[in-house]
């Protein structure tokens, strides 16, 4: 038995719907009702199922075996891979970065509404704004409004982990000291935002968002404006998830010497 033969079973009519209506919950032979097939090749493709061994009878019923389970979530994800191609046909380098269980996990992506940017960009501020513990992101956003606001939370204690990429980085740096210059903070508060943010860096062409870990927003392509947002819990999980694996390979960016700096010009040491 070869992968090939059994890709090419499950290509034929019927086989994926089959598998499907399983996964729901064991059914009798009879209870299987698929278009444009009949009792007799229904017959034979649940044998040649089996044969492969997705399918088993229990008790008169057929079901999935935990292998046609692995089998029907797989097929799953290759759907909903389908339904993203436009969003990554031209990701090839990024998609090499990550393992197969994340690309795996893109089907989470069914579970979200799709905005624009100037919509994800009304939401996002919102959420952080609102923000209680956590926020993570990657994003190439440069803006000083949001770059006070997002320290005013820090302020009030909430932690704030950000990947930037190469080409904006200064910019945000720079930013982010202006902002803090004009905020005339004591030390102990400069302090304070040293501690509650974290930089990195690393090329990637997503933007991504999670809140508290109640909702996320995700560009796949930043040069699409389609964004995906969601408060459903596998989707946010998706989306922490792949953040911490980039958060892993990014450069780490020196914010407590930024912020030293900041005090030393101001005169605080």
């Amino acid at each position: 038995m070869e992968i090939g033969s059994l890709i090419r079973e499950l290509g034929k009519s019927g086989r994926l719907e089959i598998i499907k209506s399983l996964r729901k919950s064991a059914k009798m032979v009879s209870e299987l009702e698929v278009e444009r097939m009949t009792s007799s090749t229904l017959s034979r493709t649940l044998s040649k199922l089996a044969e492969y061994d997705i399918i088993k009878k229990e008790n008169g019923k057929c079901m999935l075996t935990g292998f046609g389970v692995a089998v029907e979530k797989l097929l799953t994800s290759i759907e909903g891979l389908f339904e993203l191609r436009h969003d990554i046909i031209d990701l090839q380098e990024f998609l090499e970065m990550l393992p197969p269980g994340f690309i795996a996990g893109f089907h989470n992506l069914r579970n979200a509404e799709v905005i624009s940017i100037e919509k994800a960009l009304e939401i996002g501020v919102s959420s952080i704004a609102n923000a209680k513990r956590q926020g993570l992101y990657i994003d190439k956003v440069i803006s000083y409004s949001l770059y006070r606001l997002m320290a005013e939370k820090n302020l009030e204690g909430v932690e704030e982990r950000v990947i930037s990429n190469y080409e904006t980085i200064m910019d945000r740096t720079s930013t982010l000291k202006k902002v803090l210059i004009d905020m005339d903070l004591k030390p102990e508060e400069y302090d304070l935002i040293a501690e509650k943010v974290q930089i990195r860096i690393l090329d990637t062409p997503i933007q991504l968002g999670v809140i508290d870990g109640s909702a996320a927003l995700l560009q796949l392509n930043d040069t699409l404006d389609r964004f995906y947002y969601s408060r459903d819990k596998n989707f946010v999980r998706w989306c922490e998830y792949l953040f911490w694996y980039l958060w892993e390979k990014a450069e780490i960016v020196d914010i407590r010497k930024l912020v030293e700096e900041i005090k030393e010009e101001k005169g605080l040491i």
